[in-house]
């Protein structure tokens, strides 16, 4: 009988070890709001209103969040599919956070985060003009939307206007 109170007070601990001990501790998993969709360590959300490069960062911080920083290669691939997806099928123009409208040839991002990663087009930007903002070019006007298109950033006038996607950290 010893041995059996021994085996149960044994398998009791263990028990209590492995489900933390404490049946009132809550582990809270940071989501994102409603509207935003979950990307890694953070939450995207495509605006589908047309402003300008400042208008859009003001929207953006009204969220609580910036224009969106693209940080590798996948990202932009999974927000390729989130603006498409987005616009039912079809890739639009779209601002992200990367410009360099402080100092000129500089790019950085709204959120500051470093600039580990670009997708510019071979010899962009270029400095023709006030091309300070950058956005995903969309390929709205493609003849056939079923074939694979490579989507490159352009540089461009920040006072155009075009959608935008927002990204914040998860709440």
């Amino acid at each position: 009988m010893a041995v059996a109170h021994c085996v149960f007070f044994l398998l009791c601990g263990i028990c209590g070890l492995m489900t933390g001990g404490n049946a009132d501790a809550v582990v809270k998993v940071p989501s994102c709001p409603k509207g935003f969709t979950r990307v890694d360590d953070r939450c995207f959300k495509f605006i589908h209103s047309e402003r300008t490069f400042a208008d859009a960062q003001l929207t953006c911080e009204c969220l609580g969040a910036d224009l969106a920083s693209v940080t590798s290669d996948v990202e932009n691939e999974i927000l390729l599919e989130l603006i498409t997806i987005a616009k039912g099928d079809r890739l639009a123009c779209t601002w992200i956070g990367y410009n360099d409208i402080n100092t000129d040839g500089t790019f950085v991002w709204t959120d500051g985060t470093p600039r580990d990663f670009e997708n510019f087009r071979n010899g962009e930007p270029n400095d023709n003009g006030p091309l300070d903002c950058v956005k995903i070019n969309g390929d709205a006007d493609a003849a056939d939307p079923v074939l694979p298109t490579v989507v490159f950033w352009d540089a461009v006038d920040c006072d155009e206007e075009h959608y935008f996607l927002c990204s914040k950290c998860p709440e």
